[in-house]
């Protein structure tokens, strides 16, 4: 159907992602050939050195990743192997689901300077390069593709790393899943993969986001939470425009919302997303919707009009009274707030 197809070319544009059916990027550097000596066993990672418009860097090959950096930290680049497996694994049990292994490299692009970055940008996105140049502390993946920089600047990169993290999840997406997942769970995923702890090794925690939770509190704190079906309608693109206080609210509150699904009422909801992402991964999410008598008449149009099945799939997948839903999840907030600050 017509509708399914504008549904999976849905562009979206925000700090940390640009994903949708865009033509593949015309290369700017030459690819390595890929050699014997490329053959992985186990946990070994081919260094190998690259280089950006004349300035020198270095490619990184493991297992799954494909990392190109002119980052010169030599400490940041022996953690970055390590980092970005464990956050593979992590992706594929999201939820509890055994998702697939992506069947090529994930390639990303972490500069030493947002100079590097912005060169980059106009190479792969000359049509949008404009917009991303107005950002922050950011980065975007397209493709399956993250371009990236260091948004730290000193110490263990530990903001950098986790930016690499969620934009690790979109390029896993991208490459890996048949049907693309709604802006308000691939973001929400993404933010829940930010957190981390590495004092006794890395592992990686959803709750460990003290950035996103503090900013959480500040929205319950002064009336700012967005009511649930806007959350679930908006994409990172529609705030680029807005103050970088929109950006950051919109991330926190769909941050917590992937939290409560995946931790609130007892863990009611974890194996219905888990339900979600496998059916998008096997491409067998927008069918099944479209065929399930719990789609509304209303949400059914939202999607033939508008293309949005954001709000759908939580009605059909997860919870079909989205009402009772979104003031559960607002007291989560609330109590989660008051529980932390006391």
């Amino acid at each position: 159907m017509m509708f399914i197809r504008t549904l999976l070319c849905t562009s979206m544009v925000a700090i940390g992602l640009l994903s949708g059916c865009q033509k593949p990027s015309t290369r700017t550097d030459t690819p390595l050939a890929v050699t014997d000596d490329d053959r992985f066993n186990g946990d070994e990672t081919i260094v190998r050195d690259w280089s950006f418009l004349g300035i020198d860097g270095t490619q990184i090959r493991t297992r799954h990743w494909d990392i190109r950096t002119t980052m010169r930290s030599e400490r940041f680049k022996q953690i970055l192997p390590a980092f970005y497996e464990m956050a593979l694994d992590q992706y594929q049990n999201a939820f509890g689901a055994e998702l697939p292994p992506p069947d090529k490299s994930l390639e990303t692009y972490l500069f030493a300077d947002r100079r590097q970055w912005k060169n980059k940008t106009r190479m792969i996105l000359p049509d949008k390069a404009a917009s991303f140049e107005g950002l922050g502390r950011g980065g975007f993946t397209t493709n399956g593709i993250a371009v990236l920089y260091d948004i730290d600047g000193y110490g263990w990169h530990r903001d950098t790393l986790a930016l690499g993290s969620h934009e690790g999840w979109h390029q896993y997406v991208q490459s890996t899943f048949k049907d693309q997942l709604p802006a308000w769970l691939d973001e929400g995923i993404a933010t829940t993969m930010e957190g981390f702890s590495w004092r006794r090794g890395i592992k990686f925690r959803p709750e460990a986001n003290r950035e996103r939770w503090s900013r959480l509190c500040d929205c319950v704190r002064n009336n700012r939470l967005l009511p649930l079906d806007k959350l679930m309608s908006a994409h990172p693109e529609n705030f680029l425009e807005s103050k970088k206080q929109t950006l950051l609210d919109y991330y926190a509150q769909i941050w917590a919302l992937t939290r409560y699904l995946q931790s609130g009422e007892d863990g009611e909801y974890r194996d219905k997303v888990g339900n979600i992402l496998l059916l998008a991964a096997s491409g067998d999410l927008y069918r099944q919707l479209l065929r399930s008598e719990q789609l509304s008449t209303r949400h059914r149009k939202m999607i033939e009009n508008e293309g949005d099945a954001g709000m759908a799939i939580m009605e059909v997948f997860i919870e079909s009274d989205t009402t009772q839903l979104a003031e559960d999840f607002k007291e989560w907030c609330y109590s989660m707030c008051r529980m932390e600050r006391g």
